[in-house]
């Protein structure tokens, strides 16, 4: 194999006795950890490895080989060594190990700099490349180990990526669940809303493992090689964090660059990253290892994502709010069409000119999910009744006459259908069968979300409207059509199915993860209908409570992606944390505050709290995501380890910020203005237009790992409009001075 360690030469001269700065021949402490846990580097045959002991010397984790080299000589040639390092010296009050790595006529120099501060151990890795090896590649980690554990009796946390297990997502990823069931899974931290791997072992102590100062560079190659592929590349910073089952435990670590591959799967996905074996290659990064103990997987996820997210310490945009809100409205407002007296929103545009799509199905206009027409009505009238012109006089016009449209064209017991093609009149469905991942099997589908979400914006509308003194009786009879169809439908433990046949009441999903989507619905048409509406209350608070029972009390939220059935997803949180503030309206039990917040602290993961650049060597006028634009508040999408972003969550800044107001949290209102402000980076606006059509556009989405800086289409949906101008307008309804500290001191008027 041509790989030699060579130990003690290097640093030799260094070496003297146990005074400061000198070479320690006996196991040497480095701190304590919380719970009395102590971290030393001891020697052992080969070498210092490093131990987490705990009382009466139990090995909460160790490791008699942390450093870990892969060498890639060739595509049939690739070697992993893992090191125990050669010499362990005190430095100040830190200890400095080093170790050195011969590859053909190239060395690594490997030196890992270890303290302990405010209870975390802190390492600081320093990699440096003497002599050549040409054509060959590397890359370093450092690696620790859960003794005596599997994956079977583990529970894991990766923001974005792992809950407990992946859940149904990606099942062919290097983390997705063929991956977890074989004891092997890596996940670029590119693709992760904080660099961070926590495990939760079966007596309920964890190990939570950040890359503390993520840098994340890669170069433009890395991002166009769509199929298996190996780069060597100097300008390469991202890494990777994996665990995989060994004899000694479950081993877990972060090396960079972040090389990843599957195989122990037959069609597993190998993108390797190295950096070269060439003379003045410098890697430098930090990681912090968190331990713990938690009683419930919820409170381990919450108590190391709130430690990554103060480490990280994201810091919310400066963006102009009344500027946004006036030209996205405008925006919103000029995408209703209006076709043979049928106006709505047309369900799909290109961004860059404003066009359509030029699909069969474009002049679709939809409810709820990524279509949202009713929610587009209820932000118009918002807005018109802020604004006497006559601008404010045409939003009112084309809000009543979407709300118009839709209460007449569509039949509610049973539903018609969740959306209408206004080219034709015709009543039809979100998605056609053609779209749907896994569920072609049975025709078109109504869904139990499409409907309760924007059902309850109308009745929310039809609220508003009335206090005003404009009654709109049509209105609440047709949602009330829908919610008497809907309550039959609930079963004996409080859950509603997923879906139904169009213009039927068969059930061809009845899978009840979505049972959180009808709970605000019920809600606002209770408060509607005064004392006749206990039979809405009732069905809400049955609903909410099996939702707990089944998701919230295990903080893991599925069911909520129309097109990805019951997968974890963070827009299942984000509707569950609206399931349990409207449960806490209609009774005033604070519980379900407690509860909120569960579904609030799962919700937030999905969030980055760092920045990821583009490609050194991109080409800005190509880019989707333009060059130097910080990518913090952005969200996953699904799980799945692409990367693939959007700005969804944003839509949830006004929950946050009632969350704040209720529990006093401050963490809340941090995480409001992140969504406030921050997931407005990519929207055109005067004086950034970037290549969109004009100030207001937004793509929908984009790629922050394997297809850095481009989205999988140029596609604007309804939903992205909906959701910027309700992270403001939603905060309307806190108090003048908790919106004056979300928003600035001129608050969002």
């Amino acid at each position: 194999m041509n790989v030699a360690i060579r130990r003690g030469t290097w640093w030799l001269a260094a070496a003297v006795a146990l005074s400061p700065g000198a070479a320690i021949a006996v196991p040497v402490r480095v701190g304590t950890l919380p719970g009395g846990m102590q971290v030393a580097l001891v020697e052992r045959a080969g070498g210092y490895g490093i131990d987490v002991t705990g009382r009466g010397r139990v090995i909460v984790a160790a490791r008699e080989r942390p450093v870990r080299v892969e060498i890639f000589r060739s595509e049939r040639d690739i070697a992993t060594v893992d090191l125990a390092y050669a010499q362990v010296a005190r430095e100040g009050t830190g200890v400095m190990a080093r170790v050195s790595l011969v590859e053909g006529g190239a060395t690594l120099q490997i030196e890992d700099r270890y303290r302990v501060a405010a209870g975390v151990l802190h390492i600081a890795r320093a990699v440096r490349v003497e002599g050549n090896a040409p054509g060959r590649g590397f890359t370093s980690g450092w690696m620790l180990a859960a003794p005596a554990a599997r994956f079977a009796n583990a529970a894991f946390f990766a923001p974005g990526m792992l809950y407990n297990g992946p859940g149904r997502n990606n099942a062919a990823g290097a983390a997705g669940g063929a991956a977890f069931a074989a004891g092997r899974v890596a996940m670029r931290d590119d693709a992760m809303p904080a660099p961070l791997l926590g495990i939760r072992l079966a007596d309920g102590r964890s190990l939570a493992l950040l890359a503390s100062a993520p840098k994340g560079d890669t170069i433009e190659e890395d991002t166009r090689a769509n199929a298996a592929s190996v780069l060597i590349d100097e300008r390469f910073r991202f890494g990777a964090l994996g665990a995989a089952e060994e004899r000694g435990g479950i081993a877990f670590g972060y090396w960079l660059p972040g090389s990843i591959a599957a195989p122990a799967l037959a069609n597993g996905p190998a993108r390797r990253r190295y950096a070269p074996l060439r003379s003045g290659v410098r890697h430098d990064y930090a990681l912090a290892l968190r331990a713990a103990r938690a009683d419930a997987m919820p409170d381990f996820m919450r108590a190391t994502w709130r430690w990554a997210y103060a480490t990280l310490a994201p810091r919310p945009a400066t963006i102009d709010l009344p500027v946004v809100r006036r030209v996205v409205t405008d925006q919103l407002a000029s995408r209703a069409m209006t076709v043979d007296g049928r106006t709505g929103v047309p369900w799909i545009h290109q961004a860059t000119n404003g066009q359509l799509w030029h699909r069969p199905d474009d002049t679709r206009a939809a409810l709820g999910f990524v279509g949202k027409n009713l929610e587009v009505a209820s932000l118009l009238l918002i807005e018109a009744d802020r604004d006497a012109t006559p601008r404010g006089a045409k939003l009112r016009r084309t809000a009543l006459a979407i709300i118009e449209t839709f209460v007449t064209g569509l039949s509610m017991a049973p539903p018609s259908g969740e959306a209408i093609d206004l080219a034709t009149g015709r009543p039809t469905v979100s998605f056609p069968p053609s779209t749907w991942r896994g569920n072609a099997d049975a025709g078109s589908r109504i869904f139990v979300r499409a409907l309760s979400e924007d059902l309850r914006k109308l009745t929310e509308a039809y609220l508003r409207e009335k206090a005003h003194g404009r009654d709109h009786p049509a209105w609440l009879r047709w949602a009330t059509d829908f919610a008497d169809w809907l309550l039959p439908q609930q079963r004996a433990d409080g859950s509603f199915p997923r879906a139904w046949e169009q213009s039927s009441h068969a059930v061809v999903e009845p899978s009840s993860s979505a049972s959180y989507a009808p709970v605000p619905m019920l809600a606002v048409l209770a408060q509607a209908h005064g004392d006749a509406g206990a039979r809405f209350r009732t069905a809400a608070l049955r609903a909410a409570e099996y939702v707990w029972r089944t998701q919230g009390r295990d903080a893991v939220f599925a069911g909520a992606v129309l097109d990805f059935p019951d997968v974890i997803d963070k827009e299942a949180g984000m509707l569950s944390l609206e399931a349990f503030l409207a449960a806490y309206d209609l009774t005033g039990d604070r519980a379900w505050v407690a509860r909120a917040a569960v579904a609030a602290d799962f919700t937030e993961t999905w969030m980055y709290v760092w920045d990821v650049p583009m490609a050194v060597d991109a080409i800005d006028a190509e880019l989707h995501w333009k060059r130097d634009v910080p990518t913090t508040g952005v969200n996953v999408v699904v799980i799945g380890g692409r990367g693939l972003v959007d700005q969804y969550l944003d839509w949830s800044t006004a929950s946050y910020a009632r969350l704040w107001q209720l529990t006093g949290d401050p963490h809340y209102r941090d995480v409001a203005r992140i969504l406030l402000r921050s997931t407005k980076a990519m929207l055109a606006l005067p004086g950034r237009q970037y290549d969109l059509v004009a100030p207001g556009w937004q793509q929908e989405n984009f790629d922050l790992s394997l297809r850095r800086g481009y989205g999988g289409h140029r596609a604007w949906l309804p939903w992205v409009s909906v959701h910027h101008l309700w992270s403001i307008a939603g905060l309307d309804t806190l108090d003048p001075k908790a919106r004056r500290e979300l928003t600035g001191p001129h608050g969002n008027d």
